[in-house]
């Protein structure tokens, strides 16, 4: 088998603050690491040449739900609460009805209608506790991180259980929790070396309820998720606090018609990511993120198309170095300039962000793997799948 592999490409994003180079670049693989960027193309063996084409970091979606995809659009017309409200909502009277194999299908096709999307990192809130935590442990790709939810607050101990499958824990609403539950249940996690995040002021009733606050009166998550009704004093306590925000604004809009203060998060430096959270009523494709930012940002004066792509390839929240470097993981997304005009566009930045879309992938390679190529690069991809696979 032949260990490296040399691409071509007209263009890319590259490095940690996501320079566009032009006039064509080549990347080579060796064993799944990025062992050579250089600018301009090359010839000679083993190299494949992806002509008309971008590369740049996979989308990371940094927050969903992941089993409700088993029954879509089930009670689309309930508000929030009657539909996943936690334990009583629809959501968790269907999640208790649909077996296991029905909620590993769902997996399946999440993940792989996302990779066709051009998302390569994924991070899910499970729901169901130790018991669904270990669906798909054996097929479970590394971009793929599960965070478990508990299935009762107060067995704060299922997180040593869930900790041989899941990478994180998700918090439902700390709420929820007893002050010396959330302490030990972050005690847990942190011993266990797992990520915590916990969802704050999805709705203004849990805002009004003091969510935020409460929450940091007795733990320090790693992110937090949704923030659609914190102020800009609490905006600036997570950015004080080093606290990302995963912002799931279609979500937002569909559930609760309304969106976090995305001009004082974008002033105030908050770090961010992107996430569509259930994947029941919202499609899972964050190129519809992108589009809804960067068309609200412009209506309130921020123009800033290379933040808003920071943004949506932010998978250094999770540990995840998605970006194109000497020495990282070949975690690639290849993009066809011509079939969306990025090839013409004055600014690239902002090309990608308005006019990228599942129909302009070509190829995803995440951890060294190639996991979607569109028909038009079968030969291509054939030739990258033995040598890196």
């Amino acid at each position: 088998m032949v260990e490296e592999v040399v691409m071509n490409f007209d263009a890319g994003f590259i490095g940690e603050d996501l320079e566009f180079w032009d006039d064509g670049l080549n990347i080579v693989v060796r064993n799944g690491i990025i062992e050579h960027i250089g600018r301009g193309v090359v010839s000679g063996r083993n190299v494949i040449n992806f002509n008309n084409m971008l590369v740049m970091p996979p989308l990371a979606n940094l927050h969903t739900h992941v089993l409700d995809y088993a029954f879509p659009e089930v009670g689309w017309d309930l508000d929030i609460d009657s539909l996943v409200g936690d334990p009583y909502g629809v959501k968790y009277l269907m999640l208790s009805r649909s077996g296991r194999d029905s909620l590993e299908k769902a997996i399946s096709r999440f993940l792989n209608h996302s990779w066709n999307y051009g998302v390569g990192v994924v991070v899910e809130f499970r729901e169901g506790g130790p018991t669904n935590a270990s669906l798909d442990i054996n097929s479970r790709p590394k971009t793929h991180l599960v965070f478990g939810m508990l299935a009762d607050t107060s067995k704060v101990a299922q997180v040593v259980e869930m900790s041989r499958f899941v990478r994180g824990v998700g918090i439902s609403s700390p709420l929820y929790f007893k002050g010396v539950e959330l302490e030990a249940l972050n005690n847990l996690a942190k011993d266990l070396n797992m990520y915590v995040h916990a969802h704050i002021s999805e709705v203004v009733e849990t805002h009004d309820e003091g969510d935020l606050e409460y929450m940091l009166k007795h733990i320090k998550p790693d992110a937090v998720v949704h923030g659609t009704y914190l102020n800009e004093d609490e905006l600036k306590l997570l950015k004080d606090l080093k606290i990302p925000l995963i912002m799931c604004l279609r979500s937002n809009l569909w559930f609760v018609g309304g969106l976090p203060n995305l001009k004082a998060v974008r002033d105030l430096g908050v770090e961010v990511g992107l996430g569509t959270d259930n994947a029941s009523w919202i499609k899972g494709d964050l190129w519809r993120e992108l589009d809804l930012l960067v068309n609200v940002l412009r209506v309130k004066g921020l123009l800033d198309p290379k933040w808003i792509l920071e943004v949506a390839t932010n998978s250094r929240l999770v540990g995840i170095d998605g970006r194109l470097r000497e020495g990282g993981m070949a975690n690639l997304l290849v993009i066809n300039e011509e079939l969306t005009s990025i090839r013409y566009a004055r600014n690239k930045y902002l090309a990608v962000v308005k006019r990228g879309g599942s129909e302009s992938v070509e190829v995803l390679i995440t951890d060294g793997v190639l996991r979607y190529c569109s028909s038009r690069c079968e030969t291509l991809c054939n030739n990258i799948r033995n040598r890196i696979s």
